[in-house]
């Protein structure tokens, strides 16, 4: 028997019985699956050596990372390299949901490799990374004579983007994954905001090749908890964010959670959960957020305590919030438990708690508070009640805002029961980080283009120093959609006013066009700024498109579409109303096809676009 020819050798099917182990378990694997090929055939393409996989956040990426690490193997990958943020606690929780899953080679941190490049061989390895300086450092000195590299970089717009790209310089971690990669090495970058990776050109990724990761049939997120109409089904609680009142608030939410633990237990969902306090990102004062939990929970567990009448009976008048009839049985559930809690604080000075404590919550009452690592990253079961705070001096990057969302998730058994506790101000602004990202997100999915990104005088898509000034255009970013058939008859037909008002004329387009040629996204956006902002759209005549006089390629006109853009801001001064915010146009060329354009004309919202 010749042993040597099976050592590590488990065949070739770890991604289809991953696939099996997930199905067994009732998860969908249907976006694992579409991703995970269309990233296989941009690799194997050979042009395929730097994208990124963009997915909603906390939507599952993880276990689409692992899956993708399992077909990777499969298709004969030598060193695959798994990089994450600087963070301890978020490695640990990744490494070991990663190994869980059965993958050989066995996933390793660089603590567990060889020390010389020689001793790797020419064998298979599974790497887990920091994105810190020295051990990226260790592991380009360690990998240097191995060509055979992929690199899959978890939370790709933390740390990787070069936040000197305009003054000729790379950030040091920047660089370092530049040098990892080499000449040789191919780059996917996964992250729920990538527009800081397209706006800085992160190792020259092609947005042509970003793969879409769809969330799962069970995920809860921005449509949920941030609805265009604005009507929400859950319970949200907002309130002045006044310095002399804040403690109070706190101390409010730490109630209605005990109580919606309780009713979450009537209702027979008898788990452990998780309430979020995310306030500041100054680890200093994460201490007094923690001191309110510890406060409230003693109070509450002493009957002796000065305080415990009133807490009393203020949990008596929460409780009927839950249980108008059987109020006294949410109390008796509370105090009865009440010793059953963890208090855990996260990324702060001096001794801190596991973030994993609170993840995958063991006790029935968790607690977490802290900064940085709780709001990036980390996936939460259970997550019942989230008080969140963290505001900003300046404008709203998008990104991190968005990342912030601790909220969404797997949460469809109790979704119109979670806990949002919200300055009024920061929800009106974070749900302007969402409308316009999801415009971004759904144009990014019509293929019809470079991706568009939208700002405004409160909100940027990312940090500014990140942004390639050398590349992108800030004023004349456009939307574009889906080629149709064009019958210029029926379109100037449609396009005729009669009377009719804005409102109407975009419901006349919803009914002619798919919704690949004008999105519902669309539709709905331009539908409620025309009622929030009384503002006006202009509706244009169709124009042609790639003329005889024209130094466009024959690409361009049969695709309607290149990256210095087609609608020219002096096509404002041609429409029926130069003045209006909205403008819509249709484009079409020889061949009997057209698009429709969308484009913002005098606001103070923006169209960011790379075009390089």
């Amino acid at each position: 028997m010749d042993w040597g020819s099976i050592v590590g050798n488990v065949g070739g099917n770890q991604y289809q019985n991953r696939l099996a182990e997930l199905a067994s378990n009732n998860i969908d694997t249907r976006s694992i699956e579409d991703t995970v090929e269309k990233t296989v055939n941009n690799l194997k393409k050979g042009c395929g050596r730097s994208f990124v996989i963009f997915g909603e956040p906390q939507s599952g990426k993880t276990e689409m990372m692992i899956a993708l690490n399992a077909r990777l193997l499969d298709e004969g990958a030598g060193i695959i390299v798994n990089l994450l943020t600087d963070s301890v606690d978020l490695l640990e929780q990744s490494l070991s949901r990663f190994r869980a899953s059965g993958l050989s080679p066995s996933p390793k941190p660089f603590s567990e490799l060889p020390h010389q490049p020689k001793d790797l061989g020419k064998k298979k390895w599974v790497i887990f990374s920091k994105k810190n300086g020295r051990d990226l450092e260790k592991l380009i000195t360690l990998l240097r004579a191995r060509k055979d590299l992929i690199v899959i970089d978890d939370e790709a717009d933390f740390a990787s983007p070069n936040a000197k790209v305009n003054k000729d310089e790379k950030t040091k971690i920047n660089q370092l994954i530049h040098d990892l990669l080499g000449e040789d090495g191919q780059y996917i970058g996964v992250t729920a905001t990538p527009a800081r990776l397209n706006l800085n050109n992160t190792f020259e990724n092609d947005s042509e090749l970003w793969v879409d990761f769809l969330p799962h049939p069970y995920y809860v997120g921005q449509d949920f908890f941030f609805p265009t109409d604005g009507k929400v089904n859950y319970r949200l609680h907002t309130f002045n964010a006044d310095e002399g009142s804040e403690r109070g608030e706190l101390e409010n939410a730490i109630l209605h959670f005990l109580c919606g633990v309780a009713e979450q237990h009537k209702r027979g969902h008898k788990k452990n959960f998780t309430m979020l306090i995310h306030t500041s990102g100054k680890r200093d004062e994460h201490k007094n957020d923690i001191d309110v939990v510890q406060s409230t929970i003693t109070t509450l567990s002493t009957s002796s305590h000065s305080g415990f009448k009133r807490i009393t009976k203020k949990l008596e008048k929460i409780a009927k919030e839950y249980s108008q009839d059987h109020s006294d049985s949410i109390v008796e559930f509370v105090l009865r438990n009440i010793d059953r809690h963890s208090i855990v604080e996260i990324n702060s000075k001096g001794q801190s708690g596991k973030v994993s404590d609170i993840a995958k919550p063991t006790s029935l009452f968790s607690f977490g508070a802290g900064g940085n690592i709780i709001s990036r990253g980390v996936t939460f079961d259970n997550l019942l009640s989230m008080y969140f705070t963290r505001a900003v001096q300046g404008k709203f990057a998008q990104d991190t805002y968005i990342q912030r969302a601790r909220m969404f998730g797997s949460r469809e058994d109790y979704k119109e029961y979670f806990q949002l506790w919200i300055p009024a101000e920061l929800l009106k602004n974070w749900s302007k980080c969402f409308a316009f990202h999801k415009l971004a997100i759904h144009a990014m999915r019509s293929k019809t283009g470079a991706p568009v990104w939208m700002s405004d005088h409160k909100t940027i898509p990312t940090s500014a120093n990140s942004i390639d000034k050398s590349t992108v255009d800030f004023e004349g970013g456009e939307m574009s959609f889906g080629l149709f058939e064009f019958d210029k008859n029926k379109y100037d037909l449609l396009m005729t006013r009669q009377g009719r008002s804005d409102q109407q004329m975009l419901d006349a387009l919803r009914d002619n066009f798919s919704d690949n040629e004008f999105p519902a996204y669309l539709y709905e956006y331009l539908t409620q700024d025309l009622t929030a902002s009384g503002t006006n759209i202009s509706f244009h005549n169709a124009s042609s498109f790639g003329t005889a006089l024209s130094n466009y390629t024959d690409e361009e006109i049969r695709d309607i579409r290149r990256k210095k853009g087609i609608f020219a801001n002096n096509e404002f001064a041609r429409s029926e109303r130069p003045e209006a915010r909205h403008h819509l146009k249709v484009f079409y060329n020889k061949f009997g096809k057209a698009r429709l354009f969308y484009k913002i004309n005098g606001s103070s919202i923006k169209f960011i676009q790379n075009r390089k």
